[in-house]
């Protein structure tokens, strides 16, 4: 993603957090580029704001969080008035640690929240959306996400007749990005306390028990006492993906541990994870990952 960001890289005027800014209606979208190592730089905001990872490493300081690292095709949300201190200890001249911000008014979630509990409810258990303006919440990207920062930026970057109704959509569907994924982390943090009360709770228990096994669709709505079309419908709502996505995303993320700490051999972790073909749990955790499972193995023993 970052060779999207190369064209528009400007002569510094300073070495930390050098801030190049794009304004639509009502957003401000800013690339910050960082050439030198840094510690303990404060970033704050009077109204939210989402950062994507571009290049290089940062350290997060927030609250009493432990420090948490902030890596490319990641993103965190971060609640008004609150600031986060950063460290950058692996910036250069020649390879600068750069990340973008775009800055929303509340107002303006408020109202994304609005319209998702009109048109994408969430179920009965889950209650009405909400935007928790007290968290920050940290999480690796999709495609989809990677894929509208970059349009993002060449929205806020050009000049046409339809900029700001572009700016606007977009936006919107970042908003919603960042509240399926708060509800989402939120969830999954807690899904074993409410598995006798939250349908949606009681499958996401169900599937992490049997992620070995072959998990059917009937069976994931009769856990959750709901029709097959309701199920799919309040899960793809609440988590922004289908419960097939959910479920491939969690195996990866098992085979990625059994690799990288048990170092057992790719067709084992495959036989264990409940695959029946090798081919296609290769090919899944490279879609997944961007690399084989043999090659993500390679990289961790380095």
């Amino acid at each position: 993603m970052n060779n999207s960001f190369q064209s528009h890289q400007t002569e510094p005027q300073k070495l930390v957090e050098n801030r190049t800014s794009y304004a639509g209606n009502d957003a401000v979208f800013s690339i910050y580029d960082t050439y030198q190592v840094a510690r303990r730089v404060e970033l704050h905001a009077p109204n939210p704001m989402y950062c994507g990872m571009i290049s290089g490493r940062k350290v997060i300081h927030s609250g009493k969080e432990v420090p948490f690292d902030f890596l490319p095709s990641e993103s965190l949300v971060l609640p008004p008035d609150q600031s986060i201190y950063i460290d950058f200890p692996e910036a250069k001249m020649q390879e600068p640690t750069k990340c973008i911000t775009v800055e929303l008014p509340l107002s303006r979630v408020n109202s994304v929240v609005s319209r998702m509990n009109d048109l994408i409810p969430r179920s009965k258990y889950s209650g009405d959306w909400e935007y928790d303006s007290t968290q920050s919440v940290h999480f690796k990207n999709t495609g989809s996400v990677d894929l509208l920062i970059r349009k993002l930026f060449h929205l806020f970057t050009e000049d046409h007749n339809q900029r700001d109704l572009l700016i606007d959509l977009n936006t919107s569907e970042l908003i919603v990005h960042m509240l399926q994924t708060e509800s989402r982390n939120l969830l999954l943090k807690n899904y074993r306390n409410h598995v006798t009360k939250n349908g949606i709770a009681a499958a996401v228990d169900y599937i992490h028990k049997n992620l070995n096994r072959s998990i059917s669709a009937k069976k994931l709505s009769s856990v959750a006492c709901m029709s097959k079309a309701s199920f799919y419908r309040y899960f793809k709502n609440e988590f922004g993906i289908s419960p097939v996505e959910y479920i491939n995303n969690e195996r990866v993320k098992k085979a990625s541990y059994m690799l990288r700490k048990k170092k057992m051999n790719v067709t084992d972790v495959s036989l264990e994870m409940g695959f029946s073909s090798l081919s296609h749990f290769i090919k899944l955790f490279k879609d997944q990952t961007g690399t084989t499972p043999k090659q993500y193995q390679l990289q961790k023993a380095c």
